[in-house]
């Protein structure tokens, strides 16, 4: 088993595949009291959740996990597009999470790193009733009451296309109790369940990214069912980080999910370009050959255990299919499908702590800041340029902090900055640009503003105390900007609009955020000079 020590970073692939676990959690709910809630009659049937009242509160929040949306997806099923829910008989109880998708690792809530900063610092039974299972097409629903008409923020979790659940919506009672909205956490299909593409082997799967149609299936469930839980349907917004954001660039290329929704948050997640049929289907040819089966040989992969396919090590990405994705999502422009849509988009100021596995990051000197940034291709003048400006701008930064201050803003907030350019030059809709830049304790404090240190903030689970401003800070602009498409609000004050012309940026910190006008832009002229290597 692997695992790792606390003062340790870990790559993507270690956070997201390799099966953490470090003992169940204790069976306690005593950060909560449940009692049974009041009964919903969806389209497809009547469903039981339960109400929950933190002992601080007189106020509950209704939920209710693992709703199914979807049919299963196995067998004949297996990389086609989902099917609605049968309908049942009775009242099926909604008080256990769903399965997530069948994947090779572990929950990110467990890992020693970062599970305890994820889990807002509580014990959480829930964790220990999550499954896996290729069956997985099912959604939480929280909410503060059955009627009304409150503002929807559908979350995509993030784990990129391969891993991941939305268990954090679970621990979300606190953003829908103080903020009034309803939250929504859907799990679907990943990896090569959700994006191996075989349409380039039979025509029979020609429409490509059944994951990124699962989505789709949960919006339109979301239209026709969400009212019946104190939600609007006419006012729903997209939230994901890292790989939760890239499904939601897809969907805003996707026809089939226009006016599903309204607004998108994306954090640490600008994709704007994707697979090709060519790259696809070089993937599933490579599923083939390492299952000893012939390309005539699709169809018996319906048959091929889920541990065999997943040992393959193939995992699929979403496609340019001409169908489901028509065109490249943004890139050379922004989807006009979905040009009517508004944005927050931003990163983390560290992203690339969480995925360093080199200890001598940790200890470099700006000489050796230097030689690495000319071996990753940035010339030795411009090398030596970017440390003087960086070190002007942040002086209390040492010699590793500019390190993975600057590969963030390379390799991710270059695209930050691109998308919300691609969005203005539409001219239909407003997009807010931010950037986190609070040095979190989390591995010693070496992490700082790690690749998704303020997700969980903006769900209101806070394991450190500093945190607690900025967190309702960030929750209450994801909230505002549900409810009416600007951010700003009486905790942090006017949030402007994105402009070429002011490039206004709202910096996320626990000791004072604020707006800064067009930040880092000398360094950012120099980096977009270079091409974007695999810093994280």
């Amino acid at each position: 088993m692997k695992t790792f020590a606390p003062e340790t970073t870990m790559n993507r692939r270690d956070l997201l595949l390799s099966p953490l676990y470090f003992g169940a959690l204790a069976a306690s709910r005593a950060v909560a009291a449940e009692s049974p809630s009041p009964i919903v009659d969806t389209e497809a049937g009547k469903l039981r959740g339960v109400s929950v009242r933190p002992l601080t509160s007189q106020e509950g929040v209704h939920i209710f996990r693992g709703i199914p949306y979807g049919a299963p997806t196995q067998g004949p099923a297996r990389f086609l597009p989902p099917a609605k829910v049968a309908p049942w008989r009775g009242v099926r109880d909604a008080v256990q999470p769903g399965p997530r998708c069948a994947q090779a690792g572990g929950q990110l809530f467990r890992s020693p790193v970062i599970g305890d900063y994820f889990r807002g610092g509580k014990l959480r039974p829930e964790l220990d009733d999550e499954e896996t299972s290729e069956n997985c097409l099912g959604l939480n629903v929280l909410t503060p009451a059955l009627s009304g008409k409150r503002p929807v923020m559908v979350y995509l979790h993030g784990g990129g296309f391969t891993g991941g659940s939305g268990m954090l919506t679970l621990f979300g009672d606190g953003h829908v109790r103080e903020q009034d909205v309803v939250l929504v956490g859907v799990n679907h299909r990943l990896n090569l369940f959700g994006y191996l593409y075989l349409g380039g082997l039979s025509q029979k799967y020609a429409a490509g990214n059944p994951g990124n149609l699962d989505l789709v299936l949960a919006l339109q469930w979301v239209q026709t069912n969400i009212a019946r839980f104190g939600g609007d349907p006419a006012n729903v917004t997209l939230w994901g980080e890292s790989g939760g954001g890239g499904k939601i660039n897809c969907l805003m290329a996707m026809p089939a999910a226009k006016d599903l929704f309204h607004k998108a948050i994306v954090e640490s997640g600008s994709t704007l370009r994707i697979g090709t049929k060519e790259s696809g289907t070089a993937d599933a040819q490579t599923l083939l050959s390492k299952l000893g089966l012939r390309e005539g040989q699709v169809e018996e992969l319906h048959t091929v255990p889920v541990a065999k396919l997943i040992a393959t090590g193939v995992s699929g990405a979403p496609v340019v299919d001409g169908h489901t994705i028509p065109e490249q999502i943004w890139d050379p422009k922004a989807p006009e499908v979905s040009a009517r849509v508004p944005m927050i988009i931003g990163n983390t100021k560290d992203e690339s702590t969480l995925f360093s596995k080199d200890e001598t990051l940790f200890a470099l000197d700006d000489a050796e800041v230097r030689d690495r940034l000319v071996q990753t291709g940035i010339s030795g003048t411009d090398a030596a340029e970017l440390i003087t400006l960086y070190k002007y701008d942040y002086p209390k930064d040492t010699p590793p902090d500019r390190w993975f201050r600057i590969a963030s803003d390379r390799a991710l907030r270059r695209n930050v900055i691109r998308q919300a350019e691609l969005k203005l030059e539409q001219g239909k809709a407003s997009v807010y640009l931010y950037q986190f830049v609070w040095n979190t304790p989390v591995g010693n404090g070496r992490m700082k503003a790690f690749h998704t240190a303020e997700l969980p903030l903006a769900m209101r689970a806070v394991a450190n105390p500093a945190a607690e401003q900025l967190s309702k800070q960030i929750s209450g602009a994801w909230a505002a900007f549900a409810r009416t498409g600007n951010p700003s609000h009486a905790g942090l004050g006017k949030w402007p609009a994105y402009t070429k012309a002011t490039r206004d940026t709202m910096i996320f910190d626990a000791d004072t955020s604020r707006i800064r006008k067009d930040p880092d832009n000398e360094q950012l002229s120099i980096l977009l000079r270079y091409p974007v290597p695999n810093l994280l």
